[in-house]
């Protein structure tokens, strides 16, 4: 009976300091769950990333402090990259470190010239094109008139008018290749002159459509998306130095599986976008030389199954 009656007070004691704890957290202006925990939201859709990059650096502090064992860290290390990773599926490398890119993997070279030479990576050296001067209406007018002259001579049996001679332009460069509608794009990249270079990823044999980031040291780095319906500026930005001053740089591009997007230089964000506008994969992935000297060392594509 005594036994029961203890066990019967402890009980109510526990009910007693449950309440007085919930009374004093509920009159307290900072609760003890907002002063170190944040309500947690299924709807962010970086809620997990942020986890995992802040279980990151407490794995990177217990590591140099040598507070845990270096097994346990390391099998931790390898979860937060299995759940960290939006792109867990490799889909393309090239360091064109076997001064080969007709292989494993096979570029095709669509237009201008492009070589590995011997100290690494994909160069190409293509001239920008030429801009024709601007003509008065009056110009205009002879000109058609003397092409027009030109057809009429040589269908009675003169000369034929000879085809125009297109000058030398861009390069391109392409590599098909299954791409899943959300990845993850590295470049490593460097080059000169002030006509700029294109990368993107292309849908159809014609690689007409897709998503294209384009840079000039004029405009800086433009996304555009090319589909049957017109060409679309998504987002722009000009970054903090010139791309194309010799030096290496590391363009960084990512698309996730909800459409959002973000480019970025050496680590530095230029900007944040979102866009819906092709939802099924991309076929390949194509280079640009709009004129200068441009090398490609590096390239990275990382996607999901």
């Amino acid at each position: 009976m005594i036994r029961k009656m203890v066990r019967l007070g402890r009980s109510r004691g526990m009910k007693v300091a449950a309440t007085a704890l919930t009374i004093f957290l509920a009159s307290t202006s900072i609760p003890m769950a907002e002063s170190r925990y944040g309500k947690w939201q299924k709807d962010q859709p970086d809620g997990q990333s942020a986890l995992l990059r802040e279980l990151g650096e407490l794995v990177g502090e217990a590591e140099q402090a040598r507070a845990a064992d270096p097994r346990f860290l390391r099998d931790l290390r390898a979860l937060i990259r299995r759940h960290g990773n939006p792109w867990p599926v490799a889909l393309v490398f090239d360091d064109f470190s076997d001064g080969d890119f007709t292989a494993n993997p096979a570029w095709t070279v669509a237009s201008g010239h492009f070589r590995v030479p011997r100290g690494g990576g994909l160069h190409s050296a293509a001239a920008a094109p030429e801009e024709q001067p601007k003509r008065s209406r009056k110009e205009r007018k002879r000109d058609t008139a003397v092409r027009l002259l030109g057809r009429l001579l040589g269908a009675g049996g003169g000369e034929p008018e000879s085809p125009l001679r297109r000058p030398s332009g861009p390069g391109e460069i392409f590599l098909p290749r299954i791409i899943s509608n959300a990845f993850s794009l590295r470049a490593e990249i460097a080059g000169g002159g002030d006509a700029g270079f294109e990368l993107g990823v292309y849908q159809g044999r014609d690689r007409a459509m897709g998503y294209r980031l384009i840079y000039t040291p004029k405009d800086g780095m433009l996304l555009l998306r090319i589909s049957p319906g017109g060409t679309a500026v998504i987002d722009r930005a000009a970054p903090a130095a010139n791309l194309l001053d010799g030096q290496a740089r590391t363009l960084a591009w990512r698309r996730g599986v909800d459409g959002g997007m973000s480019v970025g230089v050496d680590d530095v964000n230029l900007f944040e976008t979102s866009d819906r506008g092709f939802r099924d994969p991309f076929d390949g992935f194509h280079m640009f030389n709009r004129g200068g000297d441009l090398t490609l060392f590096s390239l990275t594509i990382d996607g999901t199954r």
